[in-house]
């Protein structure tokens, strides 16, 4: 009986560690809309060695679909540069822990538009996927 209650309490134990050690990962899918001259930004808060990958996709009530899109760190560090696409795939590994802004820019537009953003935001412990 007592090597049964044994093998047990390793089993729950194993189970406890993988699952402190094993990756999370959070999707975010989001459409919205805004305005000709406007700027929106969505904020995350990430931690050291997360990996976020993403899309974003842009229509518009005009014949211009793009947008400017771009993603800052902490104290307005530049993680990726802007970019003006209908649809952009972006990556990037955090190198530093706090929140960071997806900035979508349509100040120079004339018309409306609509953004589906998705990303995953995969998170490490302890080096480990």
């Amino acid at each position: 009986m007592t090597d049964a209650r044994t093998s047990g309490l390793t089993l729950l134990l194993l189970l406890g560690i993988l699952s402190c050690i094993t990756a999370t990962a959070n999707a975010t899918a989001e459409t919205f809309n805004f305005s000709a001259g406007q700027t929106t930004v969505r904020t995350v808060d990430l931690n050291v060695d997360d990996e976020v990958s993403g899309r974003i996709s842009v229509v518009s009530s005009d014949e211009s679909n793009d947008i400017t899109f771009m993603v800052y760190g902490l104290l307005g560090s530049i993680v990726l540069p802007p970019t003006t696409d209908v649809a952009n795939n972006f990556d990037f590994k955090v190198t530093e822990a706090g929140t960071y802004s997806f900035v979508f820019d349509n100040s120079l537009s004339t018309g409306d538009k609509t953004v589906s953003l998705n990303y995953d935001v995969r998170h490490y412990w302890f080096g480990m996927p």
